[in-house]
Formats: C-alpha cells, sequence, structure tokens
C-alpha cells in the first residue's frame, strides 16, 4: 500500500513529464472514485488542471478503459447537453485476501467497483509454521485466476494480515497470533500469479487494521468520515488500531504505527496498564466471572464470536459485575481515544469488532471533540477493505494497467 500522498489534487515533486502525467491521471480517477461521476467541469474546478488539459486526460483514461462517459442522469432535453464522466474499469479484476488464524478469504471485484465472487479455505493456521498458509494462498490465487472472465484481466491483488508488516512493504516482520517473524509472503504471491499468467499484477502486502479501515471509509461510512483524519479501534480478540488521513491509509512500516493497544490508561483498581490488558475480551470475561481465565482466554483464541456472544448474554441475564465491568471497560477505551485524538488531531474515532458492539451498548464517555462512531463485529470487512486497497493500488499507476 502506498503511503499517504497528501491533498487530493496536490502536485507531484520531483521525477519525469511521465511522473507527473500518471500522477494527475491519478488524481482524476481518485477524484471520480470519492466523489461518483462528474463533469469535466466540476472535476477542474476540484483541481489544478485546465480543462484543455484535462480533455486530453479524460481521452488517455479512456483509451485504458477505466473511465467513461455519456450525457448526465440529470440531462434535461433543453440546451447544450451535459456529460458525465464516470470510473469504469469493467475489463479489469482487482482482489483482496486476508489470512489470519482461522484461514484465508478471497474477494474479487472490478476496478469499477461491481463485486465479482468471494472465496473461503477454513484451517487452523497457529503455531509459527507458515507453509500451511501459503499453500492455502496459493490456492486461493488459483481460484482467483480461473474465475476470472477470459475477456478480464486481474490487475492488482492485496494481501492483508494481522501483525506489522516490514518497512520495505514486502514481509511480515511479525504476527503474534500467528506466530510468524521475517515471513516473505509476497514471493509466494507472485510465484503463483506468474504460473498463472497474471505476472504483470500490483501485488501488495498490508496491515488488517488497516484495511479494515480503509473499507469502512470506502464502504458504509463513506458519505459521514468524507476526507477527515480517522482513527480505527478494532480487532475481534483484542485492540488493533490504523489511521486514516484524508481519506487513504497513513502506512509508515513502524512497529509502533497505530499501536492503540499499548496506550497507557488508568484501570480501576490496576493503576496504569496498557489498553489491550485492560479491555481485551478475554480480560473482560475473567474480570465479571463469566468464564476463569484460561476458560476465557481458549474461548475467544478459538471462537471470538461466541466469547463476545457469552459476555453480550451475561449483560442482558443480569450476571453480577458483567455490567460494572463493561462500564469501567469503556472509561479506559475513552482515555485512550483521548490521548490518541490528542496527539493526532483526529476528527473521527471508529469502533469495530467486539469494541464496537460493546460501544454499542455502553457509550464510551469521550469528552473531546470528536465524532465516535460504534459498529457491529463483521470480520469480513478486512477482506473488503483488501479489495478496496488493491483498487486504490491499480488507480495509482494507472499508465502501467496494461503491463
Amino acid at each position: 500500500m502506498n503511503r499517504h500522498r497528501g491533498g487530493l489534487f496536490s502536485r507531484a515533486r520531483g521525477g519525469d513529464t511521465a511522473d507527473l502525467r500518471e500522477h494527475n491521471l491519478s488524481l482524476v480517477l481518485r477524484y471520480l472514485r470519492d466523489n461518483g461521476p462528474s463533469s469535466r467541469a466540476q472535476i477542474a474546478e476540484s483541481s489544478t488542471l485546465g480543462l484543455s488539459t484535462l480533455t486530453g486526460m479524460i481521452g488517455e483514461l479512456k483509451a485504458l478503459d477505466l473511465v467513461h462517459e455519456g450525457l448526465a442522469p440529470t440531462q434535461s432535453r433543453l440546451g447544450r447537453p451535459t456529460h458525465s464522466v464516470s470510473l469504469s474499469g469493467d475489463a479489469w479484476v482487482v482482489a483482496g485476501l486476508r489470512v489470519d488464524v482461522d484461514g484465508v478469504q478471497a474477494k474479487t471485484a472490478t476496478v469499477g467497483g461491481d463485486h465479482l465472487g468471494s472465496y473461503a479455505d477454513r484451517a487452523d493456521l497457529r503455531g509459527g509454521d507458515a507453509a500451511p498458509a501459503i499453500r492455502m494462498l496459493r490456492a486461493a490465487i488459483d481460484w482467483i485466476i480461473e474465475s476470472i472472465d477470459p475477456q478480464r484481466t486481474l490487475t492488482a491483488i492485496t494481501v492483508a494480515v494481522p501483525g506489522i508488516i516490514s518497512p520495505c512493504g514486502d514481509s511480515v516482520a511479525r504476527s503474534e497470533s500467528l506466530g510468524w517473524s521475517d515471513i516473505d509472503l509476497l514471493a509466494a504471491v507472485r510465484e503463483q500469479l506468474l504460473a498463472g499468467g497474471c505476472g504483470g499484477a500490483v501485488v501488495e502486502l498490508a496491515r488488517d487494521s488497516a484495511v479494515a479501515a480503509l473499507g469502512l471509509a470506502r464502504g458504509e461510512l463513506h458519505e459521514r468520515i468524507g476526507r477527515r483524519t480517522t482513527l480505527y479501534f478494532g480487532g475481534e480478540r483484542t485492540v488493533i488500531g490504523a489511521v486514516l488521513l484524508g481519506g487513504e491509509s497513513l502506512v509508515s512500516g513502524s512497529p509502533g504505527e497505530a499501536d492503540f493497544a499499548g496506550i497507557r490508561v488508568l484501570a480501576e483498581g490496576r493503576g496504569v496498564e496498557r489498553l489491550d490488558r485492560v479491555v481485551a475480551l478475554s480480560t473482560l470475561l475473567t474480570d465479571a466471572s463469566v468464564h476463569d481465565r484460561d476458560a476465557a482466554v481458549a474461548l475467544v483464541d478459538r471462537f471470538p464470536r461466541d466469547a463476545l456472544a457469552s459476555f453480550v448474554s451475561a449483560l442482558a441475564d443480569g450476571h453480577d459485575g458483567a455490567a460494572s465491568v463493561l462500564a469501567s471497560a469503556m472509561r479506559s477505551l475513552a482515555q485512550a481515544i483521548e490521548s490518541a485524538v490528542a496527539v493526532l488531531g483526529a476528527e473521527v474515532v471508529m469502533l469495530d469488532g467486539y469494541l464496537g458492539v460493546l460501544a454499542s451498548l455502553v457509550d464510551p464517555p469521550v469528552d473531546a471533540a470528536v465524532d465516535v462512531i460504534a459498529l457491529g463485529s463483521h470480520p469480513s470487512r478486512i477482506v473488503d477493505g483488501a479489495v478496496f486497497a488493491a483498487r486504490d493500488a491499480r488507480l495509482a499507476q494507472p499508465l502501467h494497467i496494461r503491463n
């Protein structure tokens, strides 16, 4: 995934004429991605591009099968016809994959955004041996290639994993849940794509939290978030985080990037602790005496949705201590949110996964002037977000789409 590139229509620095041309073409595509069908005048008004320059660029994007132009839907019968430019890309396919402890998922879509197909292969991938995951990843790529209509071409693929991506973006530096260290997934992906005749596709590795946030910002929360600076607190088992700047994922490759789990909070009866130790789902189940420690850890590890359901059921049944444990956890979460907002200047906070479910039951008492959005648990957001990330990667390099 590319690093955050600043404002939507900021000029590129350095590089040759071809670099600048591709940069400007990408900006037009991103504008259409974010705003939908638009007139040439609307695109030009939001850019530093003149209408004559924009006309040539739209012609080039048409030739690449990335946009189409037709009469605006609201065109009246009188007056000069108004044409609307739309992101098309129906000839080009992007794919998102998710690798996690419970297996591999994949989805495909056109660059224009139409969903094509879904795939899932379940297995226990814990234990540190990456070989089974790589075999499953290869099988998923074969499914992607075989499922594509012969008239279409696979052009980009993003693989999302839990953990930390290396600074160069080509390997999993560390994944505690999978037990991985320095695993080069991209080599296997590229090799399988080459064997399937798709060696020209853009291939990227992304952190699961980053693509989950991107999926929400590009999908169901697009209108609400816009281009505001947004923080993502999510996770099925414990806290994962991400940052969106101007609607784009901030990817630094740093081990501490969006490490919201490590924010120090004052926990009632415990003193100062890391957020993930205070609000981990297993901790809540244990503190509320819903399960003993070992049973809670095992349940959360293997069946996180069942673990969340057992805590919610305890709340509904008036289980002693569950309500007070949740209220205390939400106060600690509010502290972490306010700390992150103060440092990053965020305007929106998304609470996803089990945190989203719990925060929809008891609001975190956040004093900061920030829009807090609590969402239900929905792990497919990760693979959905990987599809959005793959599309973004392709839109960033339109001139190379036929390579």
